[in-house]
């Protein structure tokens, strides 16, 4: 039985931050809670067995703090608590990390009588996407989840909402070799910017720009590599270290990194939809928070196929998507019993 007035948790643990949510029975959100893991200064990321560690620490912090900014008693209302229990919907998809949510999770769900429901870190960012922006692509639409450990382009069928609330998608392209994230990181370090580099970059890339609504222009072009929709964005990562040792301005290189990642992905998103029906391209994960780059993508991509983003804050990881698939999870069974 739902209770009066429910509301549903959310739990993240990706490789580089600890989210917590909560939404309400109309996919409000109520509160919600992030913390970054501490990577050390000139690395280029965390063992899996750190950020087990990291995360072992954060969740009862946020736990306690996420409890303190509500007004009612959590355990009066809560319904079902949800947890990103892999990577994707891949049986293969595994990483460490996303154990330690998906036990707090359980655990919470068994104290408090509650279903537990289970979710894939991707599909949550897809969520997230869809709540946050400001306009959403009616289906069948593309989806491009780019971050630090995943650059890939979905073609997302219809909505599933048994025995869970998710999405009937493919994969359809993506990269090559490393993800767009990945490439953000590796230059990043190289220039000297705390990991995870994503909003630094930008920051020294912004330099170039004399307003926000200036035009997008690339300082130095770095040659694409783009097939049949996969990119190889090693190409740009090699630019980068070779513009770096021969004294280039560390500005126009973040610059040249953002041009060159727009420009790959507006490659990508042209060759791989000649095959397929779709209204539009939502993307979603932390690449897509740079604002260069969402800006070069609606320059060149919005005459030929819609662009729809989710809301910066809302690209970066968090827990929002999985408390809003654990809520629609519930609902769509007390709904239709059958």
């Amino acid at each position: 039985m739902i209770p009066k007035d429910p509301v549903f948790l959310g739990i993240d643990t990706s490789c580089y931050t600890t989210s917590l949510a909560l939404v309400d029975g109309k996919n409000r959100l109520l509160a919600e809670k992030r913390l970054l893991l501490p990577v050390k200064a000139g690395t280029r990321g965390l063992r899996q067995s750190e950020g087990v560690f990291y995360h072992t620490l954060n969740l009862p912090q946020l736990m306690e703090a996420l409890s303190e900014a509500l007004d009612f008693p959590l355990k009066e209302r809560l319904a079902a608590v949800a947890a990103s229990v892999k990577p994707c919907r891949r049986q293969e998809s595994y990483m460490p990390v996303f154990r330690t949510g998906e036990g707090l999770a359980k655990s919470l769900a068994a104290a408090f009588g509650v279903p537990f429901i289970p979710a894939t870190h991707q599909e949550g960012h897809l969520m997230a996407a869809l709540w946050s922006a400001e306009e959403k692509p009616p289906l069948p639409f593309f989806a491009y989840h780019l971050s630090g450990g995943t650059t890939e382009l979905m073609l997302v069928k219809k909505i599933e909402k048994k025995p869970r609330y998710g999405f009937d998608y493919s994969i359809i392209a993506g990269t090559m070799d490393i993800p767009a994230g990945q490439l953000v990181d590796r230059v990043g370090v190289a220039l000297g910017l705390p990991f995870p580099a994503g909003p630094r970059l930008q920051e020294l890339a912004g330099e170039l720009d004399l307003a926000e609504d200036s035009p997008a222009s690339p300082g130095f072009s770095i040659p694409t590599c783009c097939r049949e929709g996969k990119i190889s964005f090693s190409g740009g990562e090699a630019w980068a270290l070779r513009a770096l040792a021969r004294g280039d301005q560390p500005a126009q290189i973040a610059r040249s990194i953002e041009h060159y990642i727009a420009a790959s992905l507006e490659k990508s998103v042209l060759q791989a939809a000649s095959g397929y029906e779709a209204a539009g391209v939502i993307f979603m994960g932390g690449v897509a928070a740079n604002t260069y780059i969402r800006r070069r993508l609606r320059q060149r991509l919005n005459r030929r196929l819609p662009c729809f983003f989710a809301r910066q804050e809302y690209s970066s990881d968090n827990a929002l998507g999985i408390a809003l698939i654990g809520a629609e999870t519930i609902k769509a069974l007390y709904s239709d019993p059958t």
